[in-house]
């Protein structure tokens, strides 16, 4: 019995790593994990009705319509923040690509729109939690030096399995 529940939990923790791993991988130019049509945005601040440590799941979407809140890229603040915004004004440019204002004095490439906010699905506290695990150190305590450590316990035992023969 005792085995099979180590068993379990080393199979969870392999399949969190590579779920952690494959975020870790699907990072965009602006520094957010991408897959798909669906973005994953951690929040560090309080906005709107969604709290600190949120994790929010965008659907990307090119269909925007006048009086939408939207999440888009600020491109304008250094690093590159997710804001959220209302849409007051909509030029099609060609037929990739709108030029949309938001909140009446921010002019964005339709690119740099994310999604609307009645497509986020928001989830508490897992939000904190992938944060910790996708940080530099969260990633080298909790991922990388476990397995360090379990590769060079099965070292030790191919070695001295060697010396008993």
């Amino acid at each position: 019995m005792k085995k099979i529940v180590v068993n379990f939990f080393i199979c969870l923790y392999f399949i969190i790593t590579i779920l952690i791993t494959y975020c870790l991988l699907s990072y965009n130019k602006y520094n957010i994990p991408e897959f798909d049509n669906h973005l994953m945005i951690i929040l560090d601040e309080k906005m709107e009705k969604f709290d600190k440590g949120d994790l929010l799941i965008i659907d990307k979407s090119k269909n925007f319509d006048t009086g939408d809140d939207v999440f888009y890229y600020d491109t304008y603040s250094s690093p590159v923040e997710v804001k959220l915004g209302k849409i007051s004004k909509t030029e099609i440019v060609n037929d990739k690509e709108s030029s949309i204002v938001i909140d009446d004095d921010i002019v964005l490439s339709s690119d740099n729109i994310l999604g609307k906010k009645s497509t986020v699905k928001s989830y508490h506290l897992i939000g904190t939690i992938l944060s910790i695990l996708t940080s530099r150190w969260g990633y080298l305590f909790i991922i990388v030096l476990p397995m360090l450590l379990a590769f060079i316990y099965e070292i030790y035992e191919i070695v001295k399995e060697i010396k008993k023969k």
